[in-house]
């Protein structure tokens, strides 16, 4: 057995345990950080896709997507009676590839339709129930839309296109501002819980985004019905942005206000931000982090969160971009072979000639992911560490 000089022991152990140090700690910094976004690609739509007939109806007005799982997608178009159905293919590293399979639903009624989402599990099966001792026809596939008419969110069949019936919103939500309404819709990963924030603020929480400031929304969070130990309806305090700076064109007021939400697990959320001008560039789009663990539920506030700065969330700048187009819907997607999760975005044209398209990101959840500098500094402190063993240890031929 060879045996080391006691100084030597004591060396070694500072380097090993700096090692670990040096290892360790990135860990527990990346926790903190927030997840990053790159820009993977765009795909222009097709003008037309096929309706209910096979007859060939317009793509206008994309207002909100969700994806269903797989390659398929669904978008919905505001002031419409239709919802578009699609598959869309990304590569390993989330650049957008191919999209076909493209087809029209046409629903039961028209709304100001602004987004969608899956119908959580309980929700789909109280509706299936209902609808069974009625004795009427049991939907096979159940989705979420949100208008901002009524304003409410509906459940819907997604191969009848009937409207099945109606989720139970806060009264405070009802009073939104003209064309400023509902605008965003998601689940939570666990299913138990709907999402949901109007565009800009209430009247009584405060005043609508302008040059000189941004606006206050309430991000609700609603109990999915029939869920044994969910999460409870809460409201959480969310400040928007004021719009962007633009070179103004024509005449006409600027807005900036929430077109989605994005839940990345049961208390954190991307909040995308979209902001117009009359004038270059006529959009911006801002994505945000936030998580709700902690924060404060506003649902018994009557109002005026604007002056409120102690309610609301905390928020950390995730991305931002003009990207030339009216981006007003974003979704999760599928894990990517490469790494990182697929992130859907679809652009409205909203009548301004500009190119129906969907744009791909990658979103990059990098907690707990060690920087390659510092494992390069581990690596060589482990060096050092062999290095010291051997110039301290007795040669093998040593008679001592």
């Amino acid at each position: 057995m060879l045996l080391l000089p006691r100084r030597s022991h004591q060396a070694a152990a500072l380097v090993v345990a700096m090692a670990w140090y040096c290892l360790s700690i990135p860990a527990q910094a990346e926790d903190a950080r927030p997840p990053r976004i790159s820009l993977a690609g765009t795909l222009l739509l097709p003008d037309k896709a096929p309706g209910p007939d096979g007859t060939d109806l317009p793509i206008t007005g994309l207002s909100g997507i969700t994806w269903l799982g797989d390659d398929s997608y669904a978008a919905i178009m505001d002031n419409s009676d239709r919802l578009l159905l699609l598959r869309l293919l990304l590569s390993p590293t989330g650049v957008p590839e191919a999209v076909d399979d493209l087809k029209i639903v046409r629903l039961s009624d028209s709304f100001d339709y602004e987004d969608l989402a899956p119908c959580p599990k309980p929700l789909a099966d109280r509706i299936a129930r209902r609808r069974r001792d009625r004795g009427e026809p049991v939907p096979r596939r159940t989705l979420l839309v949100c208008e901002e008419s009524t304003p409410a969110i509906r459940a819907i069949d997604l191969d009848s296109g009937s409207l099945l019936g109606i989720v139970p919103i806060p009264d405070i939500l009802k009073t939104r501002r003209p064309n400023r309404g509902l605008e965003s819709l998601a689940i939570s990963p666990d299913g138990n819980s709907i999402w949901t924030a109007t565009e800009e603020a209430v009247p009584d929480d405060g005043p609508a985004a302008t040059v000189a400031g941004g606006t206050v929304v309430r991000l609700a969070r609603i109990a999915v019905p029939d869920v044994v130990g969910g999460r409870p309806s809460a409201q959480f305090a969310y400040a928007v942005e004021p719009p962007h700076r633009f070179l103004r064109i024509f005449a006409g007021e600027p807005l900036s206000g929430v077109v989605a939400l994005v839940p990345l697990d049961n208390d954190r959320l991307l909040v995308l931000e979209r902001s117009g001008g009359p004038g270059l560039p006529p959009f911006e789009k801002r994505v945000y982090l936030v998580t709700t663990a902690a924060a404060t539920d506003v649902s018994a506030v009557a109002g005026g969160l604007a002056t409120r700065e102690d309610l609301q969330l905390a928020k950390t700048p995730v991305w931002q971009d003009t990207l030339g187009c009216n981006v007003e819907g974003l979704c999760l997607g599928p894990q990517l072979a490469r790494g990182g999760r697929g992130l859907v975005a679809v652009a409205d044209n909203g009548g301004l000639g500009t190119p129906n398209q969907l744009i791909a990101f990658v979103l990059h959840d990098e907690a707990g992911v060690l920087d390659a500098s510092w494992i390069g500094v581990a690596a060589a402190l482990a060096g050092v560490t062999l290095l010291l063993l051997r110039l301290t240890s007795p040669s093998p031929c040593s008679t001592r």
